[in-house]
C-alpha cells in the first residue's frame, strides 16, 4: 500500500454503489509524501504537470459493509494545481477546461486566508506558552500587599484564572487553541 497523499473535498464525493459521502480522497499520484491538499494546492511530485490522472476511489461505508466500494476516479492539474476530483471522466475533463483567471484567484485567496489562520493560532499559541513560562518564572507573591493596578495588569495581559488553577494548565492552554479539525495539518504539509 506504501505513503499516500490525502485530498480533503469541498463539496464531498458520493460513492457511486451506495451512496455515501466521504470528503477525503488518497491518491499515489502526487508524491507519497502523506500531506494534505485541498482543490487549488499545488503540487510540486504530481505524476503529471497537466493533464488527467486515473485512480481509484475507496469507500469506507462499502468497505464496512462488505462490498468492494472501489470505483475508477479522475484527478484534474492544470499546472501543478490540483482543479477537481470526479468520479465522472467527462466532468474532470470539464472542469479542467474551466479553470481561467478567476479560478485561480480564488485559490490564492484561499491559500493566503489559511496561511493567515495558521500563522494566527500559532502565534497566539505561542503567546499563551510564553505568559505561562512567565508566570513560572514569576509567580505572584500571596504575601505581597495588593497593589490594583498590578493585579489588573496581570488579569488583562496574564492568563485566565481558570488555566493557571487548572491541575495541568499546559493541558488547558492547548485545548484552548484546539479548533474543530485540528486533527488536519496545514495544507501542503
Amino acid at each position: 500500500m506504501g505513503l499516500f497523499d490525502t485530498i480533503h473535498l469541498d463539496p464531498p464525493l458520493a460513492c457511486p454503489a451506495c451512496g455515501a459521502t466521504s470528503s477525503d480522497f488518497q491518491t499515489h499520484e502526487l508524491g507519497d509524501s502523506m500531506a494534505t491538499y485541498r482543490i487549488g494546492s499545488v503540487v510540486s511530485m504530481a505524476s503529471v504537470l497537466t493533464g488527467i490522472v486515473k485512480e481509484r476511489f475507496w469507500c469506507a461505508a462499502c468497505h464496512k459493509a462488505g462490498q468492494s466500494g472501489d470505483a475508477p476516479a479522475y484527478l484534474a492539474l492544470w499546472h501543478s494545481i490540483i482543479v477537481a476530483v470526479e468520479l465522472d471522466l467527462a466532468e474532470a475533463e470539464r472542469k479542467l477546461a474551466a479553470v481561467d483567471r478567476l479560478s485561480l484567484i480564488g485559490w490564492l485567496d484561499q491559500a493566503q486566508r489559511e496561511t493567515l489562520q495558521w500563522r494566527r493560532r500559532y502565534h497566539g499559541l505561542y503567546r499563551d506558552v510564553e505568559r505561562w513560562h512567565e508566570h513560572l518564572q514569576s509567580p505572584p507573591d500571596p504575601t505581597e500587599p495588593a497593589d490594583d493596578r498590578r493585579k489588573s495588569l496581570r488579569r488583562l495581559f496574564g492568563l485566565p484564572q481558570e488555566i493557571l488553577e487548572s491541575p495541568d494548565p499546559l493541558a488547558a492552554i492547548l485545548e484552548r487553541h484546539r479548533t474543530a479539525g485540528d486533527e488536519d495539518s496545514p495544507p501542503g504539509f
